[in-house]
């Protein structure tokens, strides 16, 4: 843990809104992410108003510290956005905030990474219980590209 930013210990030591919503709720979109190369694994849980905005948002992670870091500061900064505006997030939001160091970049691009997924399966037909399930491949990432 030494090697934490301290913005990153914070969230880490403290992370904001880690737990679950009801996945069976018709307001709730579930995914869960994961990058094979690490092994860290990101879910997050959405739940969205009639007037599109995110009312709650929750993670669980399995990882390193930086991807708990990640999904805390995540799930903070989108909670009470539009589904427009939580569309615009970006990843460097996560590196600037937390101090992310190059070697960890996958933290923040496996959290962006769940999010644009949650987006994109509550715009989709769903049933009960049903999670998106994704693995995330990435080596290198750049802002023109979508999310790795």
């Amino acid at each position: 843990m030494l090697e934490l930013s301290a913005p990153a210990r914070e969230h880490f030591t403290h992370p904001r809104h880690a737990g679950d919503l009801d996945p069976d709720a018709p307001d709730v979109a579930t995914v869960r992410v994961g990058e094979p190369v690490s092994g860290d694994i990101l879910q997050l849980q959405l739940r969205v108003s009639a007037g599109e905005t995110i009312t709650a948002a929750r993670f669980k992670a399995y990882g390193s510290a930086w991807t708990i870091a990640c999904g805390s500061l995540l799930t903070a900064r989108i909670q009470g956005r539009t589904l427009a505006e939580a569309a615009q997030f970006q990843h460097d939001e996560l590196v600037e905030a937390l101090e992310i160091p190059p070697a960890h970049l996958t933290c923040a691009v496996l959290a962006e990474t769940a999010l644009k997924a949650a987006l994109r399966a509550w715009v989709a037909p769903r049933t009960p219980s049903d999670a998106t399930t994704q693995i995330h491949q990435s080596r290198t990432c750049s802002r023109r590209k979508p999310p790795c």
